[in-house]
């Protein structure tokens, strides 16, 4: 026999044996006589807001409905405390609900095929963490829903909901909220965090928080401006005393530069809330005698409409006329987005601001042209004009195009710059402080932090005045902080860049991440410290 064909013969005496053996594979499939030692296949999670679906591979040699598995839940996922729950299936799958499960826990499940016949059961697979959040039907609560003492609760309609809590306090729905979706609630506390809970029977429908307003001040002289007043107006028509209480997450704008009456003194305060007023004005200009002006927790906007695809504008204050102002003070405000500066003297007309004061503000996007800068953030650079105290206090400063200060046309007799956080500021051959050969009578650099300058040629400079009564305690300075004269006596260095030191200084975030840094605790704007 030629050596071809019996290899012919040997392939096809193979395949019938190889027939045979399946056909026996199939009878053993088919009377489950084979040991089902075999693990289940990884398990698939369907996450809905009211149930959660498992899904796995049936166990090797076995067909569906003639397999049992075993499946159990815990909050656990080594399994060595109670089990939740337990179920018993003969399919690949099995559901569990939110009548089954408790909303927002954490759950892990494991599963085993169940031996027969004499057989052991197989080993158990572990799933991953599944939670269900139970059905979202609240609606957001917004700044318009929310005042001091009172809560707008609103739902997805049509749902048959019953009450809701608020803590720990129940609030019954009646058949015309629930067909309305949705519900007052009065008295409560000003300015306090509260968690509201959904129900339909016993079942939980969703939850919110929301925070109350701060209570606004009330008396003779305070004016409450709604969304459709003409704030500009009120200002420019206002009597010494008064106080303008503005509405949180409101937009006031303003074409023209708004004239302050002569002889005032004025608070302009914004309402506490998770949205500042919004101040878009043209300008503000002094008049002749000014007390007091004082901006609180206010949103200054360069931004035409506060819109940030319409153009920029200039300034809040570019005084020329001539002026004696007792005090400017922003606390809690925003001032962002001007092409040059908020505050600006200028012109040869006698100008004289006795004290201007910012103490817990955000300052960005100041003057920055991509090079030497436009405007310091406080810019006099004439003899006329003069600022006799400046305190800068527990704030951050970014994107400042040209620097801080720019007062070289005269003394000052105090300068106060404590507690606060800067990071690219100073431009192309600018200074971060300039008071070139002028005095200042009391001058402290405390507890602040210096990260990097916005010069792209890297020929920022420090702070320049005559004298020597410069302090500086406790401040700081990164290895991008780039200083090339004029250096900052006695301030230390962080040897990284200040992307090691704060967590996202390009998104404005400057809490400081780095916990080996010796000044975590006591350096820089203090809301961003360890």
């Amino acid at each position: 026999m030629r050596l071809q064909q019996i290899k012919g013969y040997q392939f096809l005496v193979l395949a019938f044996l190889l027939t045979i053996v399946a056909c026996k594979k199939d009878q053993v499939n088919s009377d489950f006589t084979l040991s089902r030692q075999f693990s289940v296949g990884a398990i698939r999670q369907t996450v809905t807001e009211t149930a959660v679906k498992l899904e796995w591979s049936p166990s090797l040699f076995t067909q569906e409905g003639k397999v049992q598995y075993t499946v159990e839940l815990a909050k656990d996922s080594l399994f060595t405390g109670a089990i939740d729950l337990t179920k018993t299936v003969d399919t690949a799958g099995v559901i569990f609900t939110e009548g089954e499960l408790i909303i927002a826990q954490s759950y892990f499940a494991r599963i085993k095929a169940n031996g027969a016949d004499g057989t052991a059961d197989s080993k158990w697979i572990v799933s991953s963490r599944f939670r269900i959040l139970g059905e979202q039907l609240l609606q957001n609560i917004g700044p318009s829903d929310i005042t001091a003492t009172s809560v707008i609760i609103k739902w997805r309609i049509p749902n048959p909901v019953t009450h809701l809590t608020l803590g720990a306090t129940r609030y019954d729905i009646t058949p015309q909220e629930v067909i309305a979706g949705q519900k007052t609630i009065t008295g409560l506390t000003p300015l306090t965090t509260y968690d509201v809970s959904l129900f339909a029977g016993t079942s939980l429908k969703g939850t919110r928080s929301f925070t109350t307003l701060t209570d606004l001040p009330t008396g003779p002289n305070v004016v409450n401006v709604g969304p459709n007043d003409d704030l500009a107006a009120l200002i420019g028509a206002a009597t010494s005393g008064t106080t303008f209480v503005l509405l949180q997450g409101t937009v006031y704008k303003s074409d023209v530069i708004v004239n302050i009456p002569n002889g005032v003194s004025l608070t302009i305060f914004g309402q506490a809330g998770p949205n500042k007023p919004v101040i878009a004005f043209n300008g503000l200009n002094l008049p002749a005698s000014v007390g007091t002006l004082k901006f609180e927790n206010l949103d200054f906007t360069g931004y035409l409409d506060n819109d940030p695809t319409k153009t920029k504008r200039n300034y809040i204050f570019n005084q020329s006329t001539a002026n004696s102002t007792q005090e400017i003070t922003f606390d809690g405000c925003t001032l962002r987005n001007f092409v040059n500066t908020p505050m600006r003297l200028q012109s040869s007309n006698s100008i004289n601001i006795a004290n201007f004061k910012v103490n817990n503000c955000i300052v960005f996007d100041i003057g920055d042209n991509n090079a030497n800068g436009t405007y310091a953030f406080i810019n006099s650079n004439v003899t006329t004009g003069l600022i006799t105290n400046i305190s800068i206090t527990n704030s951050t400063f970014y994107k400042l195009g040209y620097g801080l200060i720019l007062h070289n046309g005269g003394p000052s007799t105090s300068v106060i710059i404590e507690n606060n956080t800067f990071d690219n500021v100073t431009g192309n051959a600018r200074y971060f402080i300039d008071y070139n050969t002028r005095t200042v009578g009391t001058f402290t650099f405390k507890n602040n932090i210096l990260g990097k300058t916005l010069s792209s040629a890297n020929t920022a400079r420090g702070i320049r005045y005559t004298g020597t009564s410069l302090l500086v305690d406790n401040s700081y300075q990164t290895s991008d902080a780039i200083i090339t004269s004029n250096v900052i006596p006695n301030i230390s260095v962080y040897a990284q860049a200040s992307t090691d030191l704060f967590t996202n200084p390009s998104a404005g975030n400057f809490l400081i991440k780095d916990g080996t840094f010796v000044g975590k605790s006591n350096a820089g704007d203090p809301r961003w410290r360890q």
